[in-house]
């Protein structure tokens, strides 16, 4: 063979090697990175990458970053695509060395965006440290967010869904902003916010806004809002607030119409005190704005220096708290409720006391 065939085979030989590995770094299911990994590695479970910048350009669209152990992991990030970024049972860490938002995401539309696990440092240098400019839905769980100049985490579309997470010392801790349609917060403390704690609104987006907070605290937003909502055009605006407590803000809960849209707040089972204003609803254009309780109550709306009140309230359901409570059906015909739920279609005490031990646990007899 010529030295000139040998040539050709080598280099066809080497193109081939490449391609192929090219193609294996842009299609990878799962990418792991690791404190002791490069970005020169195929980001495998056994040779990871360094930071979450190289993982997300070999994890392909749907995909999982896993992250092996406690680090940082990057200086700034941007998301294009479905993903999951699992960092659960390690101290993963991302910081701020510049004004710009630290975690970017310009996805899809219907794409979703999983941050799990994560600690955010904005160093009080940080734009925003979520910040998603278009996605389908974002996920943050079990979170750590703090000394960022812009908001905590920010979507401009799309649905929010906060979960496990705290937020300190940002100008709003979670701001869903139009067009975003939904937003869920659970079990979250948001603190220290120059501006709002949590916040939704229309603005210049025609469609609904719909939010749902369960066990989460705004305190300490002594220039700012703890919980608000907005209406500046025809589209409505409702909040569900369920167990929550807002404290220490310059104004516990507001609810504020712009325009022709209705603002409303349904809440129980929530706390507002020591801030200047209690509740604030205010309605400017034709739009109603109203903070509806429960009856009997069920809020604790004292000691802020005006406290304000609900302008309205529904009743308060009592249903069963189990199979063992079988008090606490109805003694007559709902329209409303099947009839397995009549007085009549009691089940016998030692059927439901069984049923307790074989579904509930600790069994109760009694309740009051």
């Amino acid at each position: 063979m010529t030295i000139r065939k040998l040539l050709f085979s080598f280099a066809g030989s080497a193109t081939v090697c490449l391609a192929v590995a090219g193609a294996s770094l842009a299609s990878v299911p799962r990418a792991f990175v690791s404190i002791n990994g490069s970005d020169l590695n195929p980001c495998s479970a056994t040779q990871p990458c360094r930071s979450f910048n190289q993982a997300l350009t070999v994890v392909q669209p749907g995909g999982e970053i896993v992250v092996q152990n406690s680090g940082g992991y990057s200086t700034g990030f941007t998301i294009t695509q479905s993903v999951t970024i699992d960092a659960a049972g390690s101290n993963a860490s991302v910081i701020s060395t510049s004004s710009t938002d630290l975690c970017t995401i310009n996805a899809g539309p219907s794409d979703r965006v999983v941050l799990r696990g994560i600690s955010f440092h904005g160093a009080s240098v940080g734009g925003s440290a979520i910040h998603a400019t278009q996605v389908g839905s974002l996920y943050v769980e079990h979170c750590s967010i703090s000394e960022f100049n812009g908001d905590g985490v920010r979507t401009d579309g799309g649905s929010l869904w906060v979960t496990d997470t705290t937020v300190r010392a940002c100008s709003v801790g979670i701001e869903a902003a139009p067009p975003t349609s939904h937003l869920v917060v659970q079990d979250s403390l948001i603190s220290e916010s120059t501006d709002t704690g949590v916040n939704i609104g229309t603005g210049g987006n025609p469609a609904p806004a719909t939010a749902l907070l369960v066990n989460c605290t705004a305190a300490l937003a002594k220039h700012g809002t703890g919980f608000g909502l907005q209406s500046n055009n025809s589209a409505d605006v409702d909040m569900m607030l369920v167990n929550c407590r807002s404290f220490g803000n310059s104004i516990g809960l507001q609810a504020t119409g712009q325009s022709t849209g209705n603002v409303t707040v349904r809440m129980t089972g929530c706390a507002l005190t020591g801030n200047a204003g209690g509740i604030i609803a205010n309605a400017f254009g034709t739009g109603v704005a109203s903070v509806v309780g429960t009856g009997p109550g069920t809020n604790f709306i004292t000691g802020n220096t005006t406290d304000g009140s609900t302008t309205g309230s529904v009743t308060l359901a009592i249903w069963m708290q189990g199979p063992w409570d079988i008090d606490r059906l109805p003694s007559k015909s709902d329209p409303c409720l099947p009839p397995s739920a009549l007085a009549s279609d009691r089940r016998r005490p030692e059927r439901a006391t069984a049923s307790a031990r074989k579904d509930w646990s600790p069994i109760t007899r009694e309740r009051t």
